[in-house]
Protein backbone atom coordinates (compact mmCIF):
# COMPACT_ATOMS: atom_id res chain seq x y z
CA UNK A 1 0.00 0.00 0.00
CA UNK A 2 1.29 3.42 -0.78
CA UNK A 3 2.24 5.42 2.27
CA UNK A 4 0.10 8.53 1.12
CA UNK A 5 -2.67 6.50 1.06
CA UNK A 6 -1.98 5.81 4.87
CA UNK A 7 -0.97 9.48 5.70
CA UNK A 8 -4.77 10.28 4.86
CA UNK A 9 -5.49 9.07 8.19
CA UNK A 10 -4.07 11.27 9.50
CA UNK A 11 -5.23 14.06 6.80
CA UNK A 12 -8.68 12.78 7.25
CA UNK A 13 -8.80 12.33 11.50
CA UNK A 14 -7.38 16.03 11.82
CA UNK A 15 -8.16 17.91 9.15
CA UNK A 16 -11.34 18.86 10.76
CA UNK A 17 -9.70 20.22 13.82
CA UNK A 18 -7.40 21.84 11.91
CA UNK A 19 -9.58 24.11 9.93
CA UNK A 20 -10.97 24.52 13.03
CA UNK A 21 -8.04 26.01 14.43
CA UNK A 22 -7.58 28.26 11.31
CA UNK A 23 -10.73 29.73 10.90
CA UNK A 24 -10.11 30.44 14.81
CA UNK A 25 -7.13 31.71 14.19
CA UNK A 26 -8.05 33.89 11.45
CA UNK A 27 -11.29 35.60 13.74
CA UNK A 28 -13.70 33.11 12.47
CA UNK A 29 -15.72 32.93 15.38
CA UNK A 30 -13.43 31.24 18.26
CA UNK A 31 -12.90 33.57 20.62
CA UNK A 32 -9.96 33.22 23.26
CA UNK A 33 -9.16 33.84 26.57
CA UNK A 34 -6.53 36.99 26.75
CA UNK A 35 -4.40 35.08 29.64
CA UNK A 36 -3.60 31.84 30.18
CA UNK A 37 -5.22 31.16 32.77
CA UNK A 38 -3.87 28.54 35.50
CA UNK A 39 -6.20 26.20 37.34
CA UNK A 40 -4.79 24.33 40.60
CA UNK A 41 -5.99 21.67 42.97
CA UNK A 42 -7.52 22.88 45.65
CA UNK A 43 -5.42 20.74 48.25
CA UNK A 44 -2.14 20.12 46.29
CA UNK A 45 0.22 16.91 46.46
CA UNK A 46 -2.70 14.53 44.45
CA UNK A 47 -2.67 13.99 40.61
CA UNK A 48 -3.37 17.57 39.29
CA UNK A 49 -0.70 19.78 39.29
CA UNK A 50 -2.05 22.80 37.41
CA UNK A 51 -4.17 23.27 34.26
CA UNK A 52 -3.38 26.71 31.63
CA UNK A 53 -6.16 27.54 29.71
CA UNK A 54 -5.70 27.35 25.90
CA UNK A 55 -8.91 29.37 25.06
CA UNK A 56 -12.21 28.58 23.23
CA UNK A 57 -13.38 27.82 20.36
CA UNK A 58 -17.00 28.31 19.04
CA UNK A 59 -20.03 25.79 17.82
CA UNK A 60 -20.27 27.60 14.67
CA UNK A 61 -16.97 27.55 13.96
CA UNK A 62 -16.69 23.71 14.54
CA UNK A 63 -19.72 23.48 12.11
CA UNK A 64 -18.41 25.54 9.18
CA UNK A 65 -14.76 23.80 9.38
CA UNK A 66 -17.10 20.08 9.78
CA UNK A 67 -18.93 21.05 6.46
CA UNK A 68 -15.93 22.71 4.81
CA UNK A 69 -13.89 19.68 5.61
CA UNK A 70 -16.11 17.47 3.80
CA UNK A 71 -17.56 15.53 7.04
CA UNK A 72 -21.07 17.51 7.48
CA UNK A 73 -22.05 14.52 9.05
CA UNK A 74 -20.69 15.60 12.17
CA UNK A 75 -21.42 18.86 12.02
CA UNK A 76 -25.31 17.87 13.11
CA UNK A 77 -23.54 16.64 16.63
CA UNK A 78 -21.90 19.49 17.01
CA UNK A 79 -23.97 22.21 19.94
CA UNK A 80 -22.03 23.78 22.13
CA UNK A 81 -18.23 25.80 21.81
CA UNK A 82 -15.65 24.16 23.81
CA UNK A 83 -13.48 25.15 25.80
CA UNK A 84 -9.36 23.80 26.13
CA UNK A 85 -7.04 23.29 28.84
CA UNK A 86 -3.36 21.97 28.60
CA UNK A 87 -3.03 19.45 32.05
CA UNK A 88 -0.03 18.28 34.00
CA UNK A 89 -0.12 16.00 36.05
CA UNK A 90 1.82 13.61 38.64
CA UNK A 91 2.17 10.01 37.36
CA UNK A 92 5.35 7.17 37.10
CA UNK A 93 7.23 5.58 34.70
CA UNK A 94 9.86 2.89 34.87
CA UNK A 95 8.44 3.26 39.25
CA UNK A 96 9.56 6.63 39.24
CA UNK A 97 7.64 10.10 39.79
CA UNK A 98 7.26 12.22 36.27
CA UNK A 99 4.87 14.98 35.44
CA UNK A 100 3.18 13.86 32.37
CA UNK A 101 0.43 16.22 30.48
CA UNK A 102 -2.84 15.84 28.29
CA UNK A 103 -5.95 17.51 26.70
CA UNK A 104 -8.99 18.63 28.32
CA UNK A 105 -12.14 20.21 26.59
CA UNK A 106 -15.73 20.38 27.87
CA UNK A 107 -18.62 22.40 26.59
CA UNK A 108 -19.49 25.82 27.69
CA UNK A 109 -23.42 27.01 28.25
CA UNK A 110 -24.58 23.87 29.03
CA UNK A 111 -26.79 23.18 31.97
CA UNK A 112 -26.62 19.69 32.45
CA UNK A 113 -24.08 17.42 34.73
CA UNK A 114 -22.22 16.20 31.52
CA UNK A 115 -20.26 12.93 31.10
CA UNK A 116 -17.22 11.64 30.36
CA UNK A 117 -15.01 10.65 27.57
CA UNK A 118 -11.85 9.05 27.89
CA UNK A 119 -9.78 9.12 24.78
CA UNK A 120 -6.49 6.79 23.59
CA UNK A 121 -4.57 8.92 21.45
CA UNK A 122 -3.38 8.12 17.98
CA UNK A 123 -0.54 7.17 17.33
CA UNK A 124 1.83 9.95 16.59
CA UNK A 125 5.64 10.73 16.21
CA UNK A 126 6.50 14.40 16.35
CA UNK A 127 6.18 16.26 19.68
CA UNK A 128 4.14 18.96 17.65
CA UNK A 129 1.54 16.85 16.86
CA UNK A 130 0.81 15.85 20.83
CA UNK A 131 -2.63 16.86 21.96
CA UNK A 132 -1.18 19.51 24.46
CA UNK A 133 0.68 21.13 22.23
CA UNK A 134 -2.04 23.00 21.16
CA UNK A 135 -1.07 25.04 18.56
CA UNK A 136 -2.90 27.65 15.99
CA UNK A 137 -3.39 26.90 13.39
CA UNK A 138 -0.97 23.90 13.17
CA UNK A 139 -2.04 20.86 15.51
CA UNK A 140 -5.69 20.05 16.88
CA UNK A 141 -6.51 16.60 18.37
CA UNK A 142 -10.36 15.74 16.41
CA UNK A 143 -11.55 14.16 19.19
CA UNK A 144 -11.48 17.73 21.09
CA UNK A 145 -14.04 18.13 19.14
CA UNK A 146 -16.43 16.09 20.36
CA UNK A 147 -16.68 17.97 23.83
CA UNK A 148 -18.72 19.98 21.20
CA UNK A 149 -21.47 17.19 21.68
CA UNK A 150 -21.62 17.71 25.17
CA UNK A 151 -18.94 15.69 27.03
CA UNK A 152 -15.83 16.22 29.28
CA UNK A 153 -13.06 14.99 27.05
CA UNK A 154 -10.06 13.72 28.75
CA UNK A 155 -6.98 13.08 25.83
CA UNK A 156 -3.94 11.93 27.55
CA UNK A 157 -0.55 12.98 25.81
CA UNK A 158 1.06 9.32 25.66
CA UNK A 159 4.04 9.08 27.51
CA UNK A 160 7.08 10.14 25.79
CA UNK A 161 5.64 13.41 23.69
CA UNK A 162 4.41 16.85 25.65
CA UNK A 163 5.64 17.24 29.40
CA UNK A 164 7.45 13.57 29.10
CA UNK A 165 9.39 13.87 26.02
CA UNK A 166 12.64 13.48 27.33
CA UNK A 167 11.28 10.03 27.98
CA UNK A 168 11.25 6.95 24.86
CA UNK A 169 7.63 6.25 24.01
CA UNK A 170 6.31 2.96 25.94
CA UNK A 171 4.62 1.41 23.01
CA UNK A 172 2.03 -0.80 23.32
CA UNK A 173 3.02 -1.43 26.87
CA UNK A 174 -0.22 -2.16 29.04
CA UNK A 175 1.45 -1.21 32.38
CA UNK A 176 2.84 2.26 31.76
CA UNK A 177 -0.35 3.20 29.23
CA UNK A 178 -2.94 2.22 31.66
CA UNK A 179 -1.37 3.48 34.70
CA UNK A 180 -1.06 7.02 32.61
CA UNK A 181 -4.52 7.24 31.70
CA UNK A 182 -5.77 6.05 34.92
CA UNK A 183 -3.42 8.57 37.13
CA UNK A 184 -5.01 11.35 34.15
CA UNK A 185 -8.50 10.45 34.96
CA UNK A 186 -7.78 10.94 39.02
CA UNK A 187 -6.10 14.42 37.62
CA UNK A 188 -9.12 14.79 35.80
CA UNK A 189 -11.59 14.94 38.90
CA UNK A 190 -9.64 17.13 40.84
CA UNK A 191 -9.75 20.23 37.82
CA UNK A 192 -12.59 19.35 37.54
CA UNK A 193 -13.31 20.40 41.26
CA UNK A 194 -11.58 22.84 41.26
CA UNK A 195 -13.23 24.91 38.46
CA UNK A 196 -16.16 23.30 39.69
CA UNK A 197 -17.87 21.74 36.53
CA UNK A 198 -20.64 20.02 36.44
CA UNK A 199 -20.17 16.07 35.71
CA UNK A 200 -21.87 13.53 35.69
CA UNK A 201 -20.69 9.68 37.04
CA UNK A 202 -21.13 8.47 33.75
CA UNK A 203 -17.98 7.54 31.89
CA UNK A 204 -17.10 6.44 28.20
CA UNK A 205 -13.68 5.60 27.10
CA UNK A 206 -12.56 5.02 23.76
CA UNK A 207 -9.80 5.01 21.17
CA UNK A 208 -9.13 4.06 17.44
CA UNK A 209 -6.21 1.99 16.27
CA UNK A 210 -3.17 2.96 18.37
CA UNK A 211 -6.28 4.52 20.60
CA UNK A 212 -7.94 1.63 20.54
CA UNK A 213 -4.97 -0.29 22.42
CA UNK A 214 -4.92 2.00 24.74
CA UNK A 215 -8.25 1.97 25.72
CA UNK A 216 -8.59 -1.48 26.09
CA UNK A 217 -5.18 -2.06 27.77
CA UNK A 218 -6.94 1.02 30.29
CA UNK A 219 -10.38 -0.77 30.82
CA UNK A 220 -8.60 -4.20 30.94
CA UNK A 221 -6.83 -2.53 34.14
CA UNK A 222 -9.61 -0.87 35.62
CA UNK A 223 -11.12 -3.96 35.72
CA UNK A 224 -9.03 -6.52 36.92
CA UNK A 225 -6.92 -4.11 39.19
CA UNK A 226 -9.91 -1.77 40.62
CA UNK A 227 -9.06 1.66 40.52
CA UNK A 228 -10.56 3.51 43.61
CA UNK A 229 -13.46 5.72 42.60
CA UNK A 230 -13.78 4.71 38.71
CA UNK A 231 -15.92 2.75 36.80
CA UNK A 232 -16.34 2.71 33.24
CA UNK A 233 -19.71 2.65 31.72
CA UNK A 234 -18.90 1.70 28.42
CA UNK A 235 -16.19 1.49 25.98
CA UNK A 236 -15.93 1.32 22.51
CA UNK A 237 -12.48 0.14 20.81
CA UNK A 238 -12.01 0.33 17.09
CA UNK A 239 -8.99 -0.92 14.52
CA UNK A 240 -6.63 -1.69 17.62
CA UNK A 241 -4.34 -4.65 17.51
CA UNK A 242 -4.73 -6.11 20.69
CA UNK A 243 -2.66 -9.95 19.96
CA UNK A 244 0.61 -8.23 19.40
CA UNK A 245 2.43 -11.29 18.67
CA UNK A 246 0.01 -11.51 15.31
CA UNK A 247 0.14 -8.22 14.83
CA UNK A 248 4.00 -8.39 14.65
CA UNK A 249 4.30 -11.36 12.62
CA UNK A 250 1.21 -9.58 10.35
CA UNK A 251 3.61 -6.61 9.67
CA UNK A 252 6.42 -9.45 8.95
CA UNK A 253 4.72 -12.35 6.95
CA UNK A 254 5.66 -10.54 3.87
CA UNK A 255 9.00 -9.42 2.12
CA UNK A 256 7.48 -5.33 2.03
CA UNK A 257 5.53 -3.99 4.95
CA UNK A 258 4.51 0.15 4.10
CA UNK A 259 4.97 1.23 7.87
CA UNK A 260 8.15 0.86 8.77
CA UNK A 261 7.99 3.60 11.40
CA UNK A 262 5.26 1.35 13.23
CA UNK A 263 7.91 -1.50 13.33
CA UNK A 264 10.78 0.56 13.88
CA UNK A 265 9.44 2.00 17.31
CA UNK A 266 8.49 -0.48 18.42
CA UNK A 267 11.29 -2.80 19.03
CA UNK A 268 13.05 0.76 20.11
CA UNK A 269 10.64 1.04 22.70
CA UNK A 270 10.52 -2.64 23.51
CA UNK A 271 14.59 -2.26 23.79
CA UNK A 272 14.34 1.23 26.01
CA UNK A 273 11.91 0.18 27.94
CA UNK A 274 12.81 -3.16 29.42
CA UNK A 275 16.44 -1.84 29.87
CA UNK A 276 17.91 -4.47 27.47
CA UNK A 277 20.22 -2.54 26.08
CA UNK A 278 20.81 -4.28 22.71
CA UNK A 279 22.52 -2.74 20.20
CA UNK A 280 20.20 -1.67 17.55
CA UNK A 281 21.82 -3.63 14.72
CA UNK A 282 20.10 -6.75 16.51
CA UNK A 283 17.25 -5.75 15.07
CA UNK A 284 17.96 -3.53 12.11
CA UNK A 285 20.50 -3.03 9.12
CA UNK A 286 22.51 -0.33 8.32
CA UNK A 287 22.14 2.86 7.71
CA UNK A 288 19.10 2.63 9.29
CA UNK A 289 20.11 1.00 12.65
CA UNK A 290 22.06 4.52 12.93
CA UNK A 291 19.19 6.67 11.76
CA UNK A 292 16.45 5.37 14.37
CA UNK A 293 17.69 7.12 17.33
CA UNK A 294 17.59 10.50 15.55
CA UNK A 295 14.28 9.64 13.77
CA UNK A 296 12.95 9.36 17.20
CA UNK A 297 13.71 12.51 18.43
CA UNK A 298 10.59 14.17 18.46
CA UNK A 299 11.23 16.59 15.63
CA UNK A 300 10.03 13.80 12.55
CA UNK A 301 6.67 13.35 12.04
CA UNK A 302 5.52 9.42 10.46
CA UNK A 303 5.34 10.32 6.88
CA UNK A 304 9.43 11.81 7.47
CA UNK A 305 10.58 8.71 9.19
CA UNK A 306 9.12 6.34 6.99
CA UNK A 307 10.78 8.56 4.01
CA UNK A 308 14.34 7.76 6.08
CA UNK A 309 13.47 4.29 6.16
CA UNK A 310 12.66 1.14 3.27
CA UNK A 311 9.27 -0.34 3.44
CA UNK A 312 11.49 -3.66 2.40
CA UNK A 313 12.03 -5.96 5.69
CA UNK A 314 15.14 -7.98 3.98
CA UNK A 315 16.74 -4.47 3.63
CA UNK A 316 15.74 -2.84 6.45
CA UNK A 317 15.76 -5.65 9.42
CA UNK A 318 18.34 -8.17 10.47
CA UNK A 319 18.28 -11.03 8.73
CA UNK A 320 19.12 -13.35 11.56
CA UNK A 321 16.75 -11.65 13.44
CA UNK A 322 14.24 -11.45 10.89
CA UNK A 323 14.35 -15.15 10.43
CA UNK A 324 14.38 -16.24 13.45
CA UNK A 325 10.83 -14.09 13.97
CA UNK A 326 9.41 -16.13 10.84
CA UNK A 327 10.41 -19.35 12.10
CA UNK A 328 9.42 -18.69 15.90
CA UNK A 329 12.67 -19.39 16.93
CA UNK A 330 13.63 -19.49 20.68
CA UNK A 331 16.43 -16.81 19.86
CA UNK A 332 13.75 -14.18 20.22
CA UNK A 333 11.86 -15.32 22.94
CA UNK A 334 12.12 -12.85 25.32
CA UNK A 335 10.81 -10.33 22.67
CA UNK A 336 7.70 -12.59 22.28
CA UNK A 337 7.30 -13.03 25.56
CA UNK A 338 7.20 -9.29 25.89
CA UNK A 339 4.71 -9.05 23.24
CA UNK A 340 3.03 -11.95 24.53
CA UNK A 341 2.92 -10.21 28.09
CA UNK A 342 1.29 -6.75 26.20
CA UNK A 343 -1.52 -7.77 24.57
CA UNK A 344 -4.81 -7.33 25.83
CA UNK A 345 -6.69 -10.15 23.39
CA UNK A 346 -7.68 -12.81 26.60
CA UNK A 347 -9.21 -11.68 29.37
CA UNK A 348 -13.20 -11.10 30.96
CA UNK A 349 -14.49 -7.97 30.36
CA UNK A 350 -17.60 -7.04 32.78
CA UNK A 351 -18.79 -4.05 31.54
CA UNK A 352 -20.30 -2.94 28.17
CA UNK A 353 -17.54 -3.09 25.10
CA UNK A 354 -17.77 -3.08 21.68
CA UNK A 355 -15.35 -3.94 19.67
CA UNK A 356 -15.52 -2.18 15.97
CA UNK A 357 -13.10 -3.22 13.17
CA UNK A 358 -12.56 -2.24 9.42
CA UNK A 359 -13.43 -5.69 7.34
CA UNK A 360 -11.13 -4.66 4.79
CA UNK A 361 -8.91 -3.37 6.94
CA UNK A 362 -5.20 -3.45 5.48
CA UNK A 363 -2.82 -2.42 8.30
CA UNK A 364 -4.47 -4.16 11.31
CA UNK A 365 -5.96 -7.38 10.56
CA UNK A 366 -9.62 -7.40 10.83
CA UNK A 367 -9.17 -10.85 12.17
CA UNK A 368 -7.02 -9.70 14.86
CA UNK A 369 -10.75 -7.71 16.53
CA UNK A 370 -12.63 -11.01 15.42
CA UNK A 371 -10.34 -13.17 17.45
CA UNK A 372 -10.12 -10.82 20.22
CA UNK A 373 -14.13 -11.24 20.57
CA UNK A 374 -14.43 -14.56 20.67
CA UNK A 375 -11.63 -15.24 22.96
CA UNK A 376 -13.80 -13.24 25.66
CA UNK A 377 -17.10 -14.97 24.42
CA UNK A 378 -15.58 -18.30 25.31
CA UNK A 379 -14.32 -16.66 28.49
CA UNK A 380 -17.71 -15.64 29.84
CA UNK A 381 -17.81 -12.29 28.75
CA UNK A 382 -21.52 -11.21 28.40
CA UNK A 383 -21.01 -7.52 27.85
CA UNK A 384 -19.14 -7.82 24.72
CA UNK A 385 -19.87 -7.00 21.14
CA UNK A 386 -18.49 -7.06 17.79
CA UNK A 387 -19.51 -4.76 14.92
CA UNK A 388 -17.70 -5.14 11.59
CA UNK A 389 -17.65 -2.21 9.14
CA UNK A 390 -18.32 -3.49 5.65
CA UNK A 391 -16.98 -0.56 3.93
CA UNK A 392 -13.42 1.07 3.36
CA UNK A 393 -10.27 0.07 4.62
CA UNK A 394 -8.64 1.35 8.01
CA UNK A 395 -8.63 5.16 6.93
CA UNK A 396 -12.30 4.84 6.10
CA UNK A 397 -13.19 2.98 9.25
CA UNK A 398 -11.76 5.11 11.18
CA UNK A 399 -13.72 8.02 10.48
CA UNK A 400 -17.05 5.61 10.74
CA UNK A 401 -16.04 4.15 13.84
CA UNK A 402 -15.92 8.01 15.61
CA UNK A 403 -19.47 8.42 14.54
CA UNK A 404 -20.81 5.04 15.63
CA UNK A 405 -18.76 5.27 19.32
CA UNK A 406 -20.27 8.43 20.14
CA UNK A 407 -23.97 7.88 18.62
CA UNK A 408 -23.73 4.49 20.97
CA UNK A 409 -22.30 7.08 24.00
CA UNK A 410 -25.29 8.95 23.65
CA UNK A 411 -27.87 6.26 23.57
CA UNK A 412 -26.36 5.11 26.69
CA UNK A 413 -26.29 8.67 28.13
CA UNK A 414 -30.08 9.70 27.49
Amino acid sequence: MNYVKHQSLVIKIFLLGVSVIFLFACGGGGGSDSTNTKVLPITPGGYLVEGVSLGKVSVSTIKLAAESAGYSQFSKYMKYTIKLYKIKYNTTYKGQPIVASGLISYPTGLSDSMPTMIVGNYQSYADKDTPSEFDFPNNFTFFAAIASTGYLTLIPDMLGFGETKDKVFPMRNYEHTANAMIDFIYASEEFVKAIKLGVSGKKFLTGYSEGGYIAMATLKMIEERPASGISIDATAVGGGGYNLVNILKNEIINTTYDFPSDIAMLLYSYNSMYDWNRPLLDFFNEPYASRIPVLFNGEYNRQEINQQLTNSLDIFLNNDFLNNLRSDSDDELVLITALSNNSVDNWTPKSLLSIIHGRNDEIIPFSDSEETYNKMVANGSTSVTFTPIETGGHVDSGIEFIEIAVLWFNSLNP
